[in-house]
């Protein structure tokens, strides 16, 4: 079955069932054209990302594939990522590889699909691919000048589709925010930053993990064992973690915190843990600091590094998260 539209769920959900309700769905979403390869699209994008569009209700289910209407002029592929809804970072992200000719060309999935709605962008495009689309109405496009932070609406609609082999008949639909209902989750190692030179008393970026979700615990590792002083006079030698939420500081740990001292080389609080470790080989010397904060993130979580030794430091850093799927 192949759909652009489903019909109204309030009678599968709050009334007699105008449709099966025990056995799934299998059906394509879909809101374009409707093109047979070869034939070329109305319009065409080459190289752009970015893009993307929205299918408000009806969603839920096992997902096989999406497709992209698409051709390449070399080797390249594209990126299409997904998530509930425009404001939410990626939660998923498929390659696709198109062919020489213009078609459907598919970015495997294979999982179940846990939401009423279902917002697909292209996030990555090469230079060689191109993708279809019109400006025919319905429009379902929008498109973000900063990174998927916000979006914004567009008079057109991407040859985007959803192939399903398993999609539910129809369900209770969450509209509003319930903050008593778990949503389903990953935990996973969500980024990692390794060898990165971290100057004295500079703000630097050691890692990035995209998506949504709530943070686990994050550690940073410094290839020096020089103690924190307390100064000044002299300058105070300090170790610090910055957090970031999509964009917004969302906490700030440093050795006096987690050790409750100036000057300690270990210790603890209810935010995390700082140590140091010295072997017979100053080479192998090691700062470290892990804190364990519940932060919830939407689009992204960023760890930063500071330390005011007095020389740059190499840092490596790791960010584990429980990622919404």
């Amino acid at each position: 079955m192949s759909t652009r539209d489903h019909p109204d769920w309030w009678r599968p959900v709050g009334g007699s069932n105008s449709q099966d309700s025990v056995l799934e769905r299998r059906s394509t979403i879909w809101n374009d054209g409707d093109p047979v390869a070869p034939a070329a699209p109305p319009e065409l994008n080459t190289g752009v990302k970015d893009l993307g569009k929205f299918f408000t209700r009806g969603c839920r289910g096992v997902i096989e594939y999406l497709q992209l209407y698409c051709r390449r002029a070399a080797a390249g592929t594209l990126d299409l990522s997904f998530s509930p809804h425009p404001s939410l970072g990626p939660l998923y992200t498929v390659t696709v590889t198109p062919g020489a000719a213009w078609a459907w060309a598919p970015g495997l999935f294979y999982q179940m699909w846990n939401y009423d709605s279902l917002f697909v962008w292209v996030s990555r495009c090469d230079v060689d691919v191109s993708w279809g689309w019109d400006r025919v109405q319905p429009w379902d496009g929008h498109f973000t000048l900063d990174v998927g932070v916000t979006w914004r609406l567009g008079a057109w609609r991407m040859y985007a589709r959803v192939v399903y082999t398993g999609e539910t008949p129809g369900d209770v639909p969450v509209s509003g925010t319930i903050n008593t209902i778990e949503i389903p989750s990953s935990a996973t190692e969500a980024a990692v930053g390794y060898g990165l030179v971290v100057p004295t008393d500079a703000v630097t970026t050691i890692c990035t993990a995209i998506g949504a979700g709530t943070m686990l615990e994050a550690r940073l590792e410094f290839r020096t064992s020089v103690a924190p002083t307390s100064g000044p006079p002299p300058p105070a030698v300090r170790y610090l973690m910055r957090l970031l939420a999509d964009g917004n500081v969302a906490t700030l740990a440093d050795n006096r915190g987690l050790t409750q001292s100036c000057v300690a080389t270990s210790g603890r609080s209810s935010k995390g843990e700082f140590w140091q470790c010295t072997v017979a080989d100053p080479a192998w010397d090691r700062t470290h600091m892990l804190v364990r904060v519940p932060l919830k993130f939407r689009r992204s979580l960023t760890l930063t590094a500071v330390q005011t030794t007095g020389a740059p430091v190499i840092v490596d850093g790791l960010l584990y998260a429980n990622l919404i799927r």
